[in-house]
C-alpha cells in the first residue's frame, strides 16, 4: 500500500504526456514591481486578511460550514479594476511570428467559463497553427463578461501595426451548411499601416496575467499585421466545428461527424480535455487575488491529508440540450465519498434553492463537511441567470473562483457545463476521477465509492478508468502485405497477373470489398490470370491513410503494354464492358511501385500466392482495370458481372425481363459470387472473433438477420429508404414461429432507437447488434464521413459476416446484404427483400421460419458413451458420469500409431508414461483427487481403452480420464488461411507430416481456445494444465502437489528441460517487434537462450488466454509459419513465456528425474533429448545407468553424452533452488541441442 505521502504521484498517473509546444510564454514581473497600481487597491489585502482569519475561526469552531458569514461582498463587488496597468514592451514579441492574433471576442451569449476558457483556448490554438502571437483584449461583444463600469474605464491602448487581412473560411466538403472554420489569413498585396485604439482594460487583465509577452507598441510587431476573427468564425467556427479546438459537451446543433455519438462521452472528451489542459497550462495564469480567494474558500485540499470532492450544481439557465440535475442526485455520491475516507466537499452552485434544499434535507454531518463561497454571493432564486442579477465583474470573479476552487479537488461530481470542463482543463486528473451525471455511462455510486477507495489507498484512477473503456477491437494489426515466402510458382500456368487496384471512386463497403472485387476475380478466372489485390487510395470511402498508407513502397518488376479490350453492346455501342486481354511476349518490363498496405490486407488474407519477389511472375503480362472501367463497364454493363440491384446506370436491356422474378434473375449471379467468395475470401481473425462475439450463433437456434440502411440511401431511381415498421410483421412472425435471436445491422441510431421504443418487448429482447458504440448516423450523414475508415470498414465487415451466420434475412437493395448472401448462399431462398415486388408474404415467411426452426431442433445430438456438453463438435468420452471436474488437468495428445515416426508403438509408450505418473504422482499425497487426465486424440480411443486403463491402473484411475476426440473439429484442422495450401510446398514435408504440424498448432494455439470454450459449455474451469507426451517419463516420486505448489508461489509457467533451438525464432520475433502498438515484451529474445522443451510444462490457463499473450499467438498463427515453416510449439511457448511472464513467475523444476527422447528408428539411438536426474531422487544414478545401458550401450554407435550440469547452467533465474541445494549438480544424458553445458546465463 502506498503511503499518503506518495499518493499524489499515483492517483491519476500517466493520463497524458503534456506536449510543450508553441511559443514560450513570457513570465511577467511580480505585481510588487509593477508601476501604476491604483492606491484604492491597498484596502484589498486588509479585507483579505480579515476574511481568512474569520474563515480559520469557523474551521476551528465547527468545521467549514455551508454558510460562511464573512461578508466579502464589498471585496467581490468592487467596481475598481484590478488591471495592473501597462507593461514595458520587450521589442522582441513578434520575432519569429507572422504577426499578432487579437483575441477580441467570444460569442455573444457566452459566460465566464465559455469565454475565458473555451473561446480563448480555441483562438490560441488557431494562433499556434498559423504562427501568430496571441493577445487578449476583449471588447463588449461578449457582453455577459463585459462590465462597462469596470472594463470600460481607463485609457485603453493605442499602437500602430499593419492592418491585418481577413481570416479565410474553410468549408468541409459535403459537410454541414454552417461548417465553416477559420483558415489562414488572406494574402496581403500592399501592407497598410493602421493606428489602433482599443478602449478600456480589455476584460482579461482584470482576472488573468497576459497570455504572451506582446505589449502594444512593441517595435518588433510594428511592421507585422494584427488579425482577428469575425463573429461567425468564432461561433460556430471555433465553438463547434473546428476539430482542433476543445468543446465542453455535444452541442445540439453539431453534426454526427463532430459529436461522434459512437464514442462514449468520456472518451470523446478525453483528447479535448488534454488539449485544453496543455494550452491552459502554457498560456493562462490567474491573478493572485483570484488564486488566494479560491484557496480561502477551499483551503488545503490534498490527497495526502484532506481529500476533497467538488460538486457543481447548476440550475438557473441550463439549456442547449442539457438537463437540470436535481440536488438529491448528488447525495449518494457525497455519501460514497465520505464512506471511502474523503474529508471535504466543495459546493459550487448558482442557485439559492440548492443551498436551501441541502440545509433542510441533507444530514447535518454532511453539511459540516461542506465548503462553499457562502451565502453572500450572487445566486439565482429562480431560472434567471446570475449574470443578469449582479454586476458582470462580480459574477466573473465569483465564477472564476468557483472554477479554481473545484479544480483544487481530487474528485468531482457534475453535469454538462463549461465551468466544470474548465476545472478539468486546469486539473486534468479530474478526467479520471469525476462523474458526469449527464453522461449516460456515468459510474453509479457504488462504482464511484470503489474508485475513491482505491485512489485513497494508493490506486491509479487512470488505470481504473481504462478498465471501463470500450474495446478498440478494430485496431488489431493483422495486415499481411507479403504473408509468406515467395513460392516462385504463383504465376505458373497462368496467362498473366491481374492487379485489382480499383473498386470505384465512391464505392461503399459492400461494393468495394465484395461486388467490385468479386467481378474482377471472375474476370481473372475467366481469362486465366493470377489475381493480386492491392487497392488504391482512390477508393476514398474505405481508404484510411493512418492504417492503409503506412509502410515502405512496394517495388517489383512487371511486364506492361498489355491491354484489356472493350466489348460494345450491339443494342447501343455507348455501353461496353471488359473483354479478353491482348497478351504478347513483347511487353516492356519496368519497375512498378505501389504505396501502403493495399487496404484489402488489413481485413482479408491475400487471394493468391503472388509475391513481389516471385520469379514465376516477373515475365508475366501485368494488367489492371482503372476505376472508370470498374464502376460502370464492369459492375453495371457487363453481362457476366454480379449486381446487387439495378443501379441507375444499368439500362433496361441489361436488366431482367419484366415478367422475370428478381430472385430468379439474381440466382445465377449469387451462385457464381458465392463460389468466388468461398475460394478467395478469408477474413482476418479479429473480424471473425468480433462477429462471433456480437452474434454467437448456435446451430440449434437459427437466427434472423436484418439489414436496415437509412443514413444515405435514397435519391436513386431503383431503391429508396423505408421505415423499420415494414419489417415488424416479419420479425413478429419469426418470434411467433419460435425464433429467439434477431441480429440487426444498421447505419442509423434513430432506426434502432425507434425499434427499441415502439416494438414489443418479445421482439426487442431478442435483438442483437454490435452494441451502442458503433459508428451509426443520427441524421443524414453517411457513416464513412463520421469516423476513420479503418473502423467503419471493420464494423461493416463484422455486420456482413454476422448476418451471414443467420438462417434467414430481411433486407432492402444493398451490396452489404448481398455480400451476406454470397457468404451464405442458403439465404437466397430464405431472405425477404422489401424492395422486391415479388417478395415472400408474412404468412409464407412465418411458415418457412417454423420449418427452419423445427429442422434445427430435430437434428440428432452427437452420440457419446456418456452424455457430455457440445463444444464445437469434439466427441468427449468421460471415464465417470458422476465425477465433478477438478480445477487442474494433466493433458496428453496421444495416438496409437504415430503419423511421422513410422513403426512406433505410440499406445505402448502412452501406457508406460501413464504407469509412471500413476506410480510416482497419483498414488502419493491424495494427488489423484486434485486433477483430471484429459487425453486428446483423433478417433483413436474409445470405451474399450477405458477398460484397459481400469484393469491396469485401477478403477479410480479410469474415473479420472476424459477422452476428447478432436477429429473434424475446429481444434484439429487447417486454419482458413491454409485451406488451399499444397503441403508439398511446406518446409520439411513429408518428413514432418501434416498431422505433426497440427500437433504443434494444437499445443501452441488451439489448446487455450479449447479450454476457454469447454469452460463456457460445461462450467469446468481449469486453473492449470500439465502436459506430458506419450514418451514423457516421470522416473521419481513427487511428494507434493504440483498444482498447489504453482498456485501458492504464483507461478504462471513451469518447465523441466532446456532446448537450444531459438535461432529459428529470429524472423518471427523481428516481425512481431516491428509491428506498431504491440504489447511491450518483458524481455527480448536471444537466439542462443534456453528454449522450453515443452513436452512437459505446467501452465496457468488464464495467463495464456490473456489479451497480450493471445494477441501474440494470433499474430504468429496468421504468419503461417507453423504449417509452412515448421515453427514448433517449443519456440512459440518460449517466446510467449519470456515475453509476457515476469521472471519471478516462471519456475524450472529440477527435483524429479525426467526423460523425453526421440528415437531414430533406423539406428535405434536417442537422437534428440534424453534424461536428466532430479535432485530429490535418491535412485537417480540407478535410473540413469539403466537408461545408458538400454538406450545407448546396448544399441551401440550412439552419440549420447553423459555429463554433469551445475546450477549455473540450470536456469538459475527460474529454478528457485532451496538453500540446501545451492551446490547441486545434475547428471544428464542427452543428444541434440538439449541441455547443453556451459550456457550459464543463457540457460535462464
Amino acid at each position: 500500500m502506498l503511503s499518503r505521502r506518495n499518493r499524489g504521484a499515483h492517483y491519476a498517473r500517466g493520463f497524458h504526456k503534456q506536449q510543450e509546444s508553441g511559443p514560450t510564454r513570457h513570465r511577467e514581473p511580480s505585481p510588487t514591481k509593477t508601476r501604476g497600481r491604483l492606491t484604492s487597491c491597498r484596502l484589498i489585502p486588509c479585507l483579505f486578511v480579515v476574511a481568512v482569519l474569520f474563515l480559520l475561526l469557523s474551521l476551528l469552531v465547527g468545521g467549514c460550514m455551508l454558510s460562511v458569514e464573512d461578508s466579502l461582498s464589498s471585496l467581490l463587488e468592487s467596481s475598481v479594476s484590478t488591471f495592473t496597468g501597462p507593461r514595458r514592451p520587450t521589442n522582441r514579441a513578434c520575432l519569429g511570428y507572422r504577426g499578432i492574433y487579437h483575441i477580441e471576442k467570444g460569442d455573444i451569449g457566452g459566460a465566464a467559463g465559455t469565454v475565458f476558457f473555451q473561446f480563448v483556448i480555441g483562438q490560441i490554438l488557431w494562433a499556434e497553427i498559423y504562427n501568430f502571437k496571441p493577445w487578449v483584449h476583449l471588447s463588449n461583444v461578449s457582453y455577459i463578461v463585459y462590465d462597462p463600469k469596470v472594463h470600460g474605464q481607463g485609457p485603453g491602448v493605442q499602437f500602430t501595426m499593419q492592418e491585418g487581412p481577413n481570416i479565410t473560411y474553410i468549408h468541409r466538403p459535403n459537410g454541414h451548411i454552417k461548417d465553416y472554420v477559420p483558415g489562414p489569413p488572406e494574402n496581403m498585396d500592399v501592407p497598410v499601416q493602421k493606428d489602433y485604439n482599443f478602449s478600456g482594460s480589455g476584460v482579461w487583465n482584470d482576472y488573468f496575467e497576459p497570455v504572451s509577452d506582446f505589449v502594444p507598441g512593441d517595435t518588433s510587431c510594428r511592421n507585422k499585421p494584427l488579425v482577428t476573427m469575425d463573429l461567425f468564425q468564432v461561433t460556430p467556427g471555433v465553438h463547434g466545428f473546428a476539430e482542433w479546438a476543445p468543446r465542453c459537451w455535444r452541442y445540439e446543433y453539431l453534426p454526427d461527424y463532430i459529436t461522434r455519438p459512437h464514442i462514449p462521452l468520456q472518451e470523446w472528451l478525453e483528447p479535448q480535455r488534454s488539449i485544453g489542459h496543455r494550452v491552459l497550462k502554457q498560456y493562462i495564469r490567474f491573478l493572485p487575488h483570484i488564486r488566494k480567494k479560491a484557496e480561502t474558500f477551499n483551503p488545503s485540499c490534498s490527497l495526502f491529508s484532506n481529500p476533497c470532492l467538488g460538486i457543481h450544481i447548476r440550475q438557473s439557465d441550463k439549456a442547449a440540450g442539457r438537463r437540470q440535475i436535481q440536488t438529491d442526485e448528488f447525495l449518494p455520491y457525497v455519501l460514497s465519498f465520505l464512506e471511502s475516507g474523503g474529508s471535504s466537499i466543495y459546493l459550487a452552485t448558482d442557485s439559492t434553492s440548492v443551498v436551501d434544499h441541502i440545509k433542510n434535507s441533507w444530514p447535518v454531518g454532511i453539511q459540516k463537511r461542506i465548503r462553499s463561497m457562502g451565502d453572500d454571493i450572487v445566486r439565482s432564486t429562480n431560472a434567471e441567470a446570475v449574470f443578469d442579477i449582479g454586476s458582470h465583474h462580480r459574477t466573473n470573479e465569483e465564477i472564476l473562483i468557483e472554477i479554481l476552487a473545484l479544480a483544487k479537488c481530487q474528485f468531482m461530481v457534475h453535469g454538462l457545463s463549461a465551468v466544470t470542463e474548465s476545472s478539468i482543463w486546469i486539473n486534468l486528473n479530474l478526467h479520471a476521477t469525476s462523474v458526469n451525471l449527464e453522461d449516460p455511462d456515468h459510474s453509479d455510486p457504488s462504482a464511484f465509492k470503489e474508485m475513491v477507495s482505491k485512489v485513497l489507498t494508493g490506486g491509479n484512477a487512470t488505470d481504473i478508468m481504462l478498465q471501463r473503456r470500450t474495446s478498440n477491437w478494430w485496431k488489431k494489426d493483422e495486415t499481411h502485405v507479403w504473408p509468406r515466402e515467395p513460392t516462385h510458382s504463383a504465376c505458373e500456368g497462368s496467362s498473366g497477373l491481374l492487379h485489382i487496384a480499383h473498386v470505384g471512386h465512391q464505392a461503399g463497403f459492400g461494393t468495394a470489398f465484395f461486388t467490385s472485387v468479386v467481378n474482377q476475380l471472375i474476370y481473372a478466372e475467366d481469362n486465366n490470370l493470377t489475381p493480386w489485390i492491392h487497392l488504391s487510395e482512390k477508393a476514398e470511402y474505405i481508404y484510411d491513410d493512418d492504417v492503409h498508407g503506412v509502410g515502405e513502397p512496394i517495388s517489383f518488376q512487371a511486364k506492361v503494354d498489355h491491354d484489356i479490350n472493350f466489348i460494345r453492346h450491339t443494342f447501343n455501342e455507348s455501353y461496353y464492358y471488359p473483354g479478353p486481354p491482348t497478351l504478347s511476349d513483347k511487353g516492356r518490363t519496368i519497375a512498378m511501385s505501389v504505396d501502403g498496405t493495399g487496404i484489402w490486407n488489413s481485413y482479408f488474407e491475400p487471394v493468391s500466392e503472388f509475391h513481389k519477389d516471385d520469379s514465376s511472375c516477373h515475365n508475366q503480362p501485368f494488367l489492371s482495370m482503372e476505376y472508370n472501367m470498374v464502376t460502370s463497364p464492369l459492375n453495371s454493363w457487363s453481362p457476366w458481372s454480379v449486381k446487387a440491384w439495378r443501379y441507375d446506370d444499368i439500362p433496361g436491356r441489361l436488366w431482367k425481363d419484366e415478367n422475370m422474378k428478381l430472385k430468379d434473375f439474381l440466382a445465377p449471379m449469387r451462385i457464381r459470387a458465392s463460389k468466388i467468395v468461398k475460394k478467395y475470401f478469408r477474413f482476418h481473425s479479429f473480424i471473425e472473433t468480433r462477429a462471433q462475439e456480437v452474434n454467437p450463433v448456435d446451430a440449434s437456434s437459427p437466427c434472423l438477420a436484418i439489414h436496415l440502411r437509412n443514413s444515405d440511401k435514397g435519391g436513386e431511381k431503383h431503391r429508396g429508404k423505408f421505415p423499420p415498421n415494414k419489417f415488424r410483421p416479419y420479425m413478429q412472425a419469426f418470434i411467433d414461429a419460435g425464433g429467439k435471436d434477431i441480429y440487426i445491422a444498421s447505419d442509423s441510431h434513430r432506426t434502432l432507437e425507434y425499434i427499441q421504443e415502439h416494438f414489443p418487448s418479445e421482439i426487442t429482447n431478442a435483438i442483437r447488434t454490435q452494441g451502442q458504440y458503433v459508428v451509426r448516423s443520427t441524421k443524414k450523414w453517411p457513416i464513412h464521413s463520421l469516423e476513420k475508415h479503418h473502423r467503419t470498414n471493420s464494423e461493416a465487415l463484422v455486420d456482413i459476416l454476422s448476418m451471414s451466420k443467420c438462417s434467414m434475412l430481411l433486407h432492402g437493395h444493398s451490396a452489404v446484404s448481398e455480400a451476406a448472401i454470397y457468404l451464405n448462399p442458403d439465404l437466397h431462398d430464405t431472405s425477404v427483400n422489401w424492395e422486391d415486388p415479388d417478395k415472400m408474404s408474412v404468412i409464407e415467411f412465418k411458415e418457412m421460419s417454423r420449418t427452419i426452426l423445427k429442422e434445427s431442433l430435430s437434428q440428432p445430438a452427437a452420440e457419446t458413451a456418456i452424455a457430455e456438453p457440445k463444444i464445437k463438435d469434439p466427441l468427449i468420452l468421460h471415464g465417470s458420469e458422476s465425477r465433478i471436474c477438478r480445477k487442474n488437468a494433466i493433458v496428453y495428445l496421444a495416438q496409437k500409431k504415430h503419423s511421422s515416426y513410422k513403426g512406433r508403438d505410440s499406445y505402448g509408450l502412452l501406457l508406460e508414461s501413464l504407469s509412471l505418473i500413476n506410480k510416482n504422482y497419483l498414488a502419493l499425497k491424495n494427488n489423484a483427487d486434485n486433477f483430471d487426465i484429459i487425453i486428446f486424440h483423433t478417433a483413436d480411443f474409445d470405451a474399450s481403452d477405458l477398460d484397459v486403463f481400469r484393469a491396469r491402473f485401477g478403477e479410480g484411475f479410469g474415473e479420472m480420464v476424459h477422452f476428447v476426440d478432436l477429429a473434424n473439429t475446429t481444434y484439429w484442422k487447417r486454419p482458413k488461411w491454409h485451406e488451399n495450401d499444397d503441403p508439398s510446398s511446406w518446409y520439411a514435408f513429408p518428413l514432418f507430416s501434416e498431422g505433426y504440424r497440427r500437433m504443434m498448432h494444437f499445443f501452441a494455439i488451439d489448446i487455450w481456445n479449447f479450454f476457454r470454450d469447454y469452460e463456457q459449455s460445461s462450467g469446468c474451469s481449469y486453473r492449470y494444465i500439465m502436459r506430458f507426451d506419450e514418451d514423457s517419463y516421470l522416473h521419481s516420486p513427487i511428494q507434493y502437489n504440483i498444482f498447489d505448489f504453482m498456485e501458492k508461489n504464483k507461478y504462471l509457467y513451469g518447465f523441466r528441460i532446456c532446448a537450444y533451438e531459438m535461432q529459428v525464432t529470429q524472423r518471427i520475433w523481428k516481425l512481431w517487434r516491428r509491428r506498431k502498438n504491440n504489447p511491450k515484451p518483458l524481455r527480448d529474445i536471444e537466439l542462443q537462450m534456453c528454449g522450453i522443451y515443452n513436452n512437459f510444462f505446467v501452465a496457468n490457463l488464464a495467463h495464456f488466454q490473456s489479451q497480450p499473450v493471445q494477441r501474440f499467438l494470433n499474430f504468429v498463427d496468421r504468419q503461417g509459419f507453423i504449417y509452412r515453416r515448421r515453427l514448433g510449439d517449443l519456440m512459440i511457448h518460449s517466446m510467449a513465456t519470456y515475453a509476457f511472464t515476469p521472471p519471478e513467475q516462471i519456475h524450472r523444476f529440477l527435483d524429479f528425474t525426467y526423460e523425453h527422447g526421440t528415437v531414430n528408428h533406423t539406428s535405434g539411438c536417442v537422437v534428440w533429448g534424453g534424461i536428466q536426474a532430479g535432485y530429490d531422487d535418491p535412485k537417480a544414478d540407478e535410473t540413469l545407468n539403466s537408461f545408458w545401458q538400454r538406450k545407448v550401450a546396448d544399441v551401440g554407435n550412439c552419440a549420447n553424452k553423459d555429463y554433469l550440469l551445475s546450477k549455473e547452467n540450470l536456469s538459475p533465474t527460474y529454478s528457485h533452488l532451496p538453500p540446501e541445494k545451492a551446490g547441486v549438480q545434475l547428471r544428464t544424458i542427452m543428444d541434440g541441442k538439449i541441455e547443453l553445458p556451459d550456457k550459464g546465463p543463457l540457460s535462464g
